[in-house]
């Protein structure tokens, strides 16, 4: 297609989906077999555009060609309405994945992946890629499952629930796991439903790895469902373990949600590695917090409990943390809102579910924390801040540049072009960008929309 002059057209803002890198090859796929052609002949940067509707996947499908940091393979699903790869045909069997992701530099959005014999994702070594909007449900085992040293791997504003295995003991949401890698982030992800647990950090294989997650809510693991209880675990944050239970699964948890879990809302298991818990928040979970500082390293700050659930946390360094809140702090404690549909853009519904009420003693009780941005004069309790802004207001045009009118005093806005390479933009207020077609990334590198800036 003829790119437009930029003489004639003016801004574009327009989703991820709606962009692909320039001078690759687009794939446009309407069906099973011309998918994983497409999947097989992709090349670094290179673009999958999957359209909507349901596609019947007998067999498990592998991205097995690797991108680069310039040039990243993309596998995207048409906007509004989100493909589902629907793999509910396979028998259950170990090695029956729906995707299995080996390559590197692979960027996945708004696919969804249902019904697959074993993992609905597997990323088994695959390094440096991106998973983002995307949902794994009723998977005959884990939604998504990270190992085979799988390292460096963003998952973005993703769901995974209904997952369940013929035992129920082994079908988490996420399971950064077994022999993974360090250097994981989930963030913005959801876990509910899966008859094990919601994250899963058991070690085999593997040792002193590190996992970091980021504004991830978790609950109703260890039911079916159909609401009735599993014979699984039941535990919502499962930060770690391992056979002999020496195994050191170092896990950061910054601003996450855990409530009615049967069993545990955060759960050390027998990890032996530095556990961090920084702002987050338990609600009427089975026991809420259960970490014993004393055989691994823990640091729990600015953390909240509230509801049902008895808390068993102790050793370490705590600080700032309150246990026993009272329901009266929170604007709702009915959490019916965070099962609400996701965003247009994929992010986290807003709900005011255990949100402060204005007049808590929890609001600005915390202690700083480098890294974790807040509010006023300090850190409120709990995974929700008061106050303040966290989105990027919509540009305007200046004749052929972008003028960004409001960015949060907290994050950092970094623009990159559409190969991947960094147009040299960070800033932190309003900023004017040069004509051109680019990432916006909000905040350790998330990507979140591409604009198109053109003149008159």
């Amino acid at each position: 297609m003829k790119t437009p002059s930029p003489k004639k057209y003016l801004l574009i803002v327009i989703i991820l989906a709606g962009l692909f890198p320039l001078y690759a090859t687009n794939y446009k796929v309407s069906s099973t077999a011309d998918l994983v052609t497409a999947v097989g002949n992709a090349a670094a940067g290179d673009s999958i555009i999957v359209a909507s509707g349901t596609y019947s996947c007998p067999s498990i499908i592998k991205l097995e060609k690797s991108g680069s940091a310039e040039k990243m393979i993309h596998l995207i699903g048409s906007i509004g309405n989100r493909p589902v790869l629907d793999f509910s045909s396979m028998a259950v069997e170990s090695g029956n994945q729906g995707l299995k992701l080996s390559g590197n530099y692979w960027y996945i959005k708004g696919i969804i992946i249902k019904g697959a014999g074993d993992n609905g994702l597997l990323i088994q070594g695959g390094n440096s890629n991106v998973v983002d909007f995307c949902d794994f449900l009723e998977n005959r085992d884990t939604g998504c499952q990270l190992k085979g040293g799988a390292a460096n791997n963003k998952i973005i504003n993703c769901d995974s629930y209904n997952n369940r295995d013929p035992d129920e003991g082994d079908a988490d949401g996420f399971a950064p796991k077994m022999d993974v890698g360090s250097g994981n982030t989930f963030i913005g992800c959801r876990a509910w439903n899966n008859s094990d647990d919601g994250w899963d950090g058991y070690l085999r294989g593997a040792d002193n790895v590190s996992t970091r997650l980021e504004n991830c809510w978790c609950f109703k693991n260890g039911y079916r469902k159909d609401g009735s209880a599993s014979t699984g675990n039941g535990n919502g944050f499962k930060m770690g373990g391992s056979d002999d239970k020496t195994l050191k699964h170092n896990f950061t948890l910054i601003r996450c949600l855990a409530f009615q879990n049967r069993v545990k809302g955060f759960d050390q298991n027998n990890n032996r590695g530095a556990m961090t818990l920084y702002n987050c928040t338990g609600f009427s979970n089975g026991t809420n917090y259960s970490i014993d500082g004393s055989s691994s390293t823990l640091t729990v700050k600015n953390c909240v409990a509230a509801g049902s659930g008895s808390n068993a946390l102790s050793g370490g360094s705590q600080s700032n943390n309150n246990l026993s809140a009272a329901n009266s702090n929170f604007v709702s404690v009915d959490p019916a809102s965070a099962y609400s549909p996701r965003k247009e853009d994929g992010s986290l519904p807003d709900i005011t579910f255990m949100h402060l009420v204005s007049g808590s003693n929890l609001i600005d009780a915390g202690t700083v924390i480098d890294g974790v941005t807040y509010n006023d004069a300090k850190p409120d309790l709990g995974c929700f801040e008061t106050g303040g802004t966290t989105e990027v207001a919509a540009g305007r045009r200046r004749g052929s540049s972008l003028v960004v009118a409001s960015v949060s005093s907290n994050e950092t806005v970094r623009m990159f072009t559409a190969d991947g390479k960094s147009a040299g933009v960070s800033f932190r207020i309003a900023q004017r960008v040069s004509a051109g077609v680019y990432f916006r990334q909000v905040g350790g590198g998330t990507v979140r929309q591409v604009l198109e800036i053109t003149g008159r």
